[in-house]
């Protein structure tokens, strides 16, 4: 008894430092995302998003600057799909929602250090150019166009999964949908903490380290064992999103390589709830070519920032990616006092009103 409540206390400690220690780079992160979405509305979003070059990078530069969720990103992906959205430029836009949005960025900044944010974005270009250009060559843009025409006359092609566009664009309206994305993610970011906080500090980093070394060992495919082992991860702690961050800090810790650390990021679009919206978002040659696509992507990008900035298991020091302790003081202090500033100018204007 006695060692289950402080196996219980231990890992609520643990993930209370997790959060402390990314508290400045969720909050940036929502606000710096609500700031975006007001400004560029889902309207806006789907005039852009038609096939060719173009599209593709609208497509991913809506990511960056929209909600972080992964469920929140493929229903808007299916909402767009359905207004005649061409199927390349929305997984670009899904795949840098999740992948390369400055609020993830920014977490990962505070948490891990610029290696993996560096990483997770520059991945997420990876995976978006074998998923745009795979989809190209292995469909066809007539194949596409075709399929994406039988699915605009669809009874639900006007019903949009995404929220309507704002009618206020002000500090309120910002107020409004950074609250909006916090309630939409706080079960995924309470259950990576909690996974995070419980896995550092029962589950022993030399005994995960060496299971990743004796993955790692198994003759030529061993490295690419690690990558699907990263992938695997991801299905099975059914995290997605921002809650994904913590738990990365704790492999990283345990001595994972970034290249299959990363990879486990990028999984989150894998997890089967969202592969059940993909199949009730696009027609089945679609969604399937772009889940293996995407699987193969996520594997290449791993290797790929592995090679360009990692090494082998435990080259890269937390201690040398940790933010300092002073400076989190301060950054945190920051952020809260941006959020009474933002509450008070909110407030203010309510009672003007």
């Amino acid at each position: 008894m006695e060692a289950t409540l402080h196996g219980l206390i231990a890992g609520l400690a643990q993930a209370a430092q997790f959060f402390w220690d990314s508290l400045f780079g969720l909050i940036f992160g929502f606000l710096i995302s609500a700031i975006a979405q007001v400004m560029l509305t889902p309207a806006t979003m789907e005039r852009y998003l038609g096939p060719g070059l173009k599209g593709i990078l609208y497509g991913a530069g809506f990511g960056i600057i929209s909600s972080a969720c992964s469920y929140g990103a493929a229903a808007a992906a299916r909402g767009f799909y359905r207004s005649g959205g061409d199927a390349r430029a929305i997984f670009s836009f899904l795949i840098a929602s999740t992948n390369m949005n400055l609020a993830i960025l920014i977490l990962f900044w505070s948490l891990l250090g610029w290696q993996f944010a560096f990483a997770e974005f520059f991945g997420g270009v990876v995976i978006i150019a074998v998923v745009t250009i795979g989809l190209s060559l292995l469909v066809g843009n007539r194949e596409l166009a075709r399929l994406q025409s039988a699915y605009e006359g669809s009874e639900e092609s006007h019903h949009h999964c995404h929220d309507e566009e704002p009618e206020r664009r002000d500090w309120g309206a910002v107020a409004a949908r950074a609250i909006a994305d916090v309630k939409m993610l706080r079960t995924e970011l309470v259950i990576g903490y909690l996974i995070a906080g419980f896995a550092a500090a029962l589950i022993p980093p030399g005994w995960l380290a060496a299971a990743l070394h004796a993955v790692g060992a198994v003759p030529v495919i061993g490295y690419v064992l690690l990558l699907v082992v990263g992938l695997l991860i991801a299905v099975a702690t059914f995290v997605c999103s921002m809650g994904n961050v913590p738990i990365a800090r704790f492999l990283a810790n345990a001595g994972i390589p970034l290249g299959a650390n990363t990879t486990f990021i990028y999984g989150d679009l894998l997890i089967l709830p969202l592969i059940a919206i993909y199949r009730k978002s696009f027609p089945p040659r679609v969604t399937w070519t772009f889940i293996g696509l995407f699987t193969a992507g996520a594997m290449l990008a791993g290797a790929i920032m592995d090679k360009a900035i990692g090494s082998s298991i435990g080259a890269m020091e937390m201690g040398s990616m940790a933010l300092n302790d002073r400076f989190t003081l301060v950054a945190n202090v920051v952020a809260l006092a941006a959020v009474l500033v933002l509450a008070i100018a909110v407030l203010s204007r309510r009672r003007a009103i």
